[in-house]
């Protein structure tokens, strides 16, 4: 039986946010059409046609490009791929060390372009003694609630609530909840966001 207008047309717009999707995601990761064509093992031209939604890719081509941005097959075919709602309920919990801390991960596992995450830390919680950098441009930091002190090898940085910092994230530094200060809930941005991925719980 040949299709109908309407299941050519269903299947053109299916195609069409398949690629919006690939494309979106590709840009979040910082990651170029050439570089997801080696990884993948698809030509450029290609990938392009189906980013554009000129050409529809098969199972097989759309499970190579899946695996070479890292994502379950399912998530090429989520219908928005520009917005990503996070409900305050289903904040996924990550590990990105410290002791007597809880993180949450605030923005998609994929995306590469910024990286944001909560901490809700009790007193005396923290990073640990020892300094470390991390790698990037610019980090932020929020206090919601509570005091956190931050100990750079030169400075000792005292944050209390509604108080931010932007700093260089080279910068050798940790971090702790003082002993007398309530449970404390900090918002931190690293961009662009971390090379690797924190474990998640």
């Amino acid at each position: 039986m040949d299709p109908t207008s309407a299941q050519i047309d269903a299947a053109a717009q299916t195609a069409s946010e398949v690629g919006q999707r690939i494309k979106a995601v590709r840009r979040a990761q910082r990651m170029t059409i050439e570089s997801l064509a080696e990884a993948s093992g698809l030509t450029k031209s290609f990938l392009s046609k189906v980013e554009r939604g000129r050409s529809t890719a098969s199972v097989a081509a759309l499970l190579r490009v899946s695996e070479a941005l890292g994502l379950p097959l399912s998530s090429l075919f989520e219908n928005s791929s520009t917005r990503t709602v996070l409900r305050a309920a289903n904040y996924p919990r990550v590990a990105f060390g410290g002791h007597q801390m809880t993180e949450y991960l605030l923005t998609p596992v994929a995306e590469r372009r910024v990286q944001v995450m909560m901490s809700r830390i009790v007193p005396g919680g923290g990073s640990g003694d020892e300094l470390y950098p991390l790698p990037g441009e610019v980090e932020f930091v929020f206090v919601l609630s509570g005091t956190i002190e931050l100990n750079f090898s030169d400075e000792l940085v005292r944050l209390d609530t509604g108080d931010a910092m932007t700093f260089d994230p080279a910068l050798h530094r940790s971090f702790h909840v003082p002993e007398s200060a309530p449970e404390t809930t900090v918002l931190w941005m690293i961009y662009p966001a971390l090379p690797h991925q924190v474990h998640r719980i």
